[in-house]
């Protein structure tokens, strides 16, 4: 079986998520791996509510600043 050398950790910046990193450090630390962290956005996550105040576009380049 091939050594694990990376492990891809995807994060949501969720209470869970940030509670599971301690776990996926250790575990990289016990196996030499390097980690990697992935976060992956929806620009057309949005609210009904949200719509009624700004354009699409103009929530897609918030989501996508707050991603950054």
């Amino acid at each position: 079986m091939a050594p694990i050398t990376n492990i891809l950790f995807p994060v949501d910046f969720s209470g869970s998520c940030v509670a599971m990193g301690a776990y996926v450090k250790r575990f990289a630390s016990l196996v030499g791996a390097s980690v990697s962290l992935m976060y992956v956005y929806d620009p057309t996550s949005h609210s009904g509510l949200e719509l009624s105040v700004r354009t699409l576009a103009q929530i897609a380049e918030e989501h996508m600043a707050i991603a950054r």
